[in-house]
């Protein structure tokens, strides 16, 4: 395998191109007789697109399975998760988005999908649970004839042992770590590419696939080398282009694939989540995302080593605190084992192996404009509370997906195969059919909200400078009634992110009003809320819809990005940064991004400790960029100079150089730390 050459193939790919063999067998498809029933028409769907794909089987490949690109000539349209397909598509869920979820690949390479049908089986003691077992019966034997097809094409080009997998699994449990690597892999590729969705996150993989796994030392290289391979097929799931410019048109366009390692109950993993390390390290390509989970009792070689590796890989990987993110799920209704099973999907949905939720993003920033132009509020503490009705409304616009009663309105996906409670209950996830039905709600603007309440209680309720009306009326001008006063509160006021003791207690102030609000909503709908600081590129989006804001923002100027200070306002250095951080209530929080961006490298062990203190705080989570200010902006300016260059942008990595202009200028506005 020579991944220099895989790694080339990639970058120089025509990502005008789609999944051509896809959308010619949809487009036949549609022409013929289509079942009515969704079910019926999905499976159907399922069966005809699977057996029209050809095998093309690369030289490079150890584990195999790709799917040809061309030139699509057949009108497309967009689907739920930012992804394109055949107008007609058959594959379309309802009322939710395409993937987002961590699916659990422990049971599928320990029984196959024959085992979980025999499992379904067992359970499908109603007419309904009949139909969906009929249902998932005809999609295994769908998918292992295909994997039978791609088994004589490795046969053909040389490839005994992916030929001998293939011919077992996925529909089998796999035998070895090879054949468990590629069952995985075949599953991956038919979801995002065939029936086609973004982010079906690998989950735990480590703790799925640690039973194959060999210790001895001479069987090491041999695993390096295919977990290689794997990552590298990762990066052909929806090109390298950015998410928001020049996407392939493919269903799963620019998907972010996390990959969540070590952490509680992985321990006995430690080798091998060591070896998915290396192979990143090796491969240095986007996908997947790696999501490191930390603890007070990890291993110092796990903790040195991610440190190490952070630095290395330039913001692709994320640290996530065990210590604090397990009680906060099981606080806000995890089960134990869930709980301790977390993962993230979607850069920061908290879920659990074998799980999907449905999420939502809040304008926080523009709820806090509301109650700043109540004409009832007349005090601080009014404000607040003005603040806390607006979000608990503007949590009760997201109750969640929209479930269908099975008897009515029967679904079947095939993701549901690998989703914990779908296979006990013999239901669809459409249907009810998973476990712990839970939302993420993803709150934007928390530094804007909380340097507006901070602008507001220094010059109306401590300094007096402007009562409540006049300061209303300025922000309401655009600050063009006195821009001199306006230019004072944006650049001299206190702002979150400096360890500045008021605009800290704003912060937090406005952290434990979203996420009670949030949290609360569990008991009006019965389901799971989990409140996260996270605003993916939305707060752009949001930013041009929302007026100026106390804080001194601009009207149409962005929001605070994540959980984030407001760019170039962290002006003290990484400790006033993460002891600012390390106030808010995260205790009351389920998910979080907190980008942090270095000028230049630094020990392994004083990155270690740096993370090891602000996760001592309570924080959640913490990603680490190492890339100066000056290469970011030769970068925009040569960008065939800067191919390869990855960066950390919300929640996930992407090449720099295929960004739009504004996510590139935001890289470059991200405050820089030296240490």
């Amino acid at each position: 395998m020579n991944i220099e050459r895989m790694r080339d193939a990639l970058f120089s790919q025509d990502e005008t191109c789609g999944f051509i063999e896809r959308e010619t067998a949809i487009h036949e498809f549609l022409l013929g007789n289509v079942p009515e029933t969704q079910p019926k028409k999905y499976v159907s769907a399922l069966e005809y697109v699977l057996s029209r794909l050809s095998c093309p089987v690369d030289p490079d490949d150890l584990i195999v399975g790709r799917m040809v690109l061309g030139e699509i000539p057949y009108e497309m349209e967009p689907v739920p998760g930012n992804g394109f397909s055949h107008v007609g598509n058959p594959f379309i869920p309802f009322d939710r988005c395409a993937g987002h979820m961590s699916l659990d690949f422990s049971e599928l390479v320990k029984i196959g999908l024959s085992g979980i049908v025999r499992r379904i089986r067992e359970n499908a003691d109603t007419p309904e649970k009949e139909a969906f077992y009929e249902c998932a019966v005809r999609s295994a034997e769908a998918v292992r004839a295909f994997s039978c097809r791609y088994a004589k094409a490795a046969e053909e080009a040389g490839k005994d042992r992916a030929a001998k997998a293939l011919r077992r699994v996925p529909y089998e449990g796999a035998v070895d770590f090879f054949s468990a690597l590629q069952s995985v892999w075949m599953m991956e590729m038919i979801l995002s590419c065939v029936t086609g969705g973004r982010d079906f996150a690998y989950s735990r993989l480590d703790l799925a696939l640690f039973p194959f796994y060999d210790p001895a030392p001479e069987k090491q290289a041999d695993q390096l080398e295919l977990l290689e391979s794997f990552l590298l097929l990762t990066n052909t799931l929806g090109g390298l282009n950015s998410d928001l410019k020049n996407q392939m048109p493919v269903p799963c366009s620019a998907g972010n694939i996390y990959l969540m390692l070590g952490g509680t109950g992985a321990e006995k993993a430690l080798k091998l989540s060591l070896l998915f390390l290396d192979a990143a390290e090796a491969v240095k390509l986007p996908q997947p995302v790696l999501a490191v989970r930390l603890s007070k009792t990890s291993d110092p070689v796990w903790r040195l080593r991610t440190a190490e590796l952070t630095e290395e890989l330039s913001g692709q990987m994320s640290f996530y605190n065990d210590d604090a993110l397990i009680p906060n799920l099981r606080r806000l209704g995890f089960s134990e084992e869930h709980a301790v099973n977390y993962t993230m999907s979607g850069c920061n949905r908290a879920e659990f192996m074998g799980h999907r939720s449905s999420d939502h993003f809040h304008n926080c920033a523009k709820r806090f404009l509301n109650a700043f132009y109540d004409p009832e509020v007349t005090d601080f503490e009014g404000l607040l509370s003005a603040f806390k009705r607006e979000m608990e409304a503007e949590a009760e616009e997201a109750p969640g997906s929209r479930l269908f009663d099975p008897a009515v309105n029967p679904r079947f996906f095939l993701e549901s195969l690998l989703l914990r409670g779908c296979v006990e209950s013999a239901c669809d996830l459409e249907n009810g059919g998973q476990f712990d039905e839970s939302v993420d709600h993803h709150l934007m603007g928390l530094a804007t909200a909380a340097n507006s309440l901070a602008a507001v209680k220094k010059a109306v309720f401590t300094d007096h400078t402007l009562t409540l009306d006049e300061f209303r009326a300025l922000t309401r001008s655009n600050f063009e009634a006195d821009p001199g006063l306006g230019s004072l509160i944006r650049n001299r006021f206190p702002k979150f992110g400096n360890d500045d003791p008021e605009a800290d207690e704003c912060a937090a102030d406005i952290c434990g009003i979203i996420a009670d609000a949030v949290s609360g909503m569990k008991k009006k709908t019965g389901r799971i809320h989990i409140p996260g600081l996270y605003s993916l590129w939305f707060h752009h989006d949001a930013g041009k819809r929302t007026g100026a804001t106390p804080d001194g923002r601009l009207s149409g100027e962005p929001l605070s990005e994540n959980q984030s200070p407001v760019y170039g306002t962290d002006r003290e250095g990484i400790t006033a940064l993460l002891l600012s951080a390390g106030k808010l209530p995260l205790d009351k929080v389920g998910a979080a991004g907190f980008n942090v961006r270095l000028e230049k490298k630094i020990a392994p062990g004083l990155l270690d400790a740096l993370t090891a203190a602000y996760f001592s705080m309570g924080g959640i989570n913490l990603c680490v960029d190492v890339m100066d200010r000056a290469t970011l902006v030769d970068a925009a300016a040569h960008p065939e100079r800067y191919p390869t260059l990855c960066v950390r942008i919300v929640g996930y990595s992407e090449i720099f150089v295929r960004l739009p202009a504004y996510l590139q200028q935001e890289m470059i506005d991200r405050t820089e730390i030296s240490v």
